[in-house]
């Protein structure tokens, strides 16, 4: 789908605006290019308002940003970054749900794990493939010398960390590389030219699991990286062959593929074309047509009929839907540290 304008006008709430004063008052000449800020791009209001925002008024579509609700408008915010009492009830606000509990106060929300497609008002969009990413150099070939992790270390499942399992890495000619946040200075999550595997490995409850993206996944297809990833929905889902990605729960099954690909070359650059094919569906360009499918289809739709409905309706729409919110929040928070996790069996 190809679109030139949005039916309605679409407004971006940003709440951190102190991350981002160029954004404000900037001319159409002066709007950033995506992937010149790749090592500021790090919270969800960033990979899901910024990021978007930018993409779509770089195709000349008609949206705006600002940091509050405008009345009687289309309002796209991080559902992580508003509550009860912004008292939205004015504005028709589509809350990108990102890895969160389900935002009742929304109107409509962005999905990024279909097993989040709870109703009529939710629609799938992937994640934008990580901007400015740089691809593994074509020159390392079928190497195989270091296995990266991209993410706070905490979230890599503990035996991943030990200094056992680093050092049967060692055996075998291998490091392993945490690329996280660091403590000053700019990440560098796009960075993927030296990496020859991407490994991905935590300890979720189910019930996390199934709010988070295959992010880690896409961006190593679109980098040439083979992974190595736990079983999480999201990367089970986009799974259709062997050749996607090879799923590990132990230092030893990671060990063994890690042999297996060293031994098999071609198998590696099998991996490798298979990735770059796959990761065709997640351009910027097919994320910007299903942004455009959304906007211009079921939300459109969705805010014509709102608008009909007079103030006093609105408010009553929204009273109740407090009560849903907060308890999804607390029920979220629970699921996030009590239940049954994936990779060790073990019951929180």
């Amino acid at each position: 789908m190809t679109c030139s304008s949005f039916p309605y006008p679409v407004n971006f709430v940003v709440r951190y605006t102190e991350r981002w004063p160029e954004l404000f008052g900037s001319t159409e000449s002066s709007i950033p290019d995506p992937s010149l800020l790749c090592t500021r791009i790090q919270t969800n209001e960033e990979c899901w308002i910024i990021l978007t925002y930018l993409y779509l008024k770089r195709k000349g579509l008609n949206v705006s940003i600002s940091d509050r609700f405008i009345p009687g408008k289309i309002c796209i915010v991080s559902s992580l970054d508003f509550g009860v009492r912004d008292l939205t009830f004015n504005s028709f606000v589509v809350g990108c749900r990102s890895d969160g509990f389900r935002p009742a106060l929304c109107d409509f929300t962005i999905v990024q794990n279909k097993a989040n497609l709870e109703s009529e008002t939710d629609i799938l969009i992937p994640h934008w493939p990580q901007p400015g990413l740089i691809p593994r150099l074509k020159e390392r070939g079928s190497t195989i010398e270091n296995i990266v992790f991209k993410g706070s270390e905490v979230n890599l499942y503990e035996s991943f960390r030990s200094t056992e399992f680093k050092r049967e890495l060692e055996k075998l000619g291998v490091k392993l590389i945490i690329n996280g946040r660091p403590e000053n200075g700019p990440v560098t999550w796009h960075d993927y030219s030296t990496n020859d595997l991407v490994l991905a490995v935590r300890d979720l409850t189910e019930k996390d699991a199934l709010m988070k993206p295959a992010s880690k996944l896409v961006n190593a297809w679109i980098a040439g990286v083979p992974a190595l990833l736990g079983p999480e929905p999201a990367f089970r889902d986009l799974r259709q062959s062997e050749l996607d990605y090879i799923e590990v729960k132990t230092p030893k099954a990671v060990l063994e593929a890690i042999q297996q690909l060293k031994s098999q070359p071609g198998l590696y650059q099998q991996m490798v074309v298979n990735g770059l094919q796959r990761a065709e569906e997640f351009t910027v360009e097919k994320i910007t047509e299903r942004w455009c499918q959304a906007l211009a289809g079921p939300i459109a739709e969705n805010y014509k009929l709102w608008k009909q409905r007079t103030q006093i309706m609105r408010i009553a729409a929204f009273v109740p839907r407090i009560v849903e919110h907060r308890v999804a929040c607390r029920r979220a928070a629970h699921n996030r540290f009590h239940g049954y996790r994936i990779i060790s069996g073990q019951h929180t």
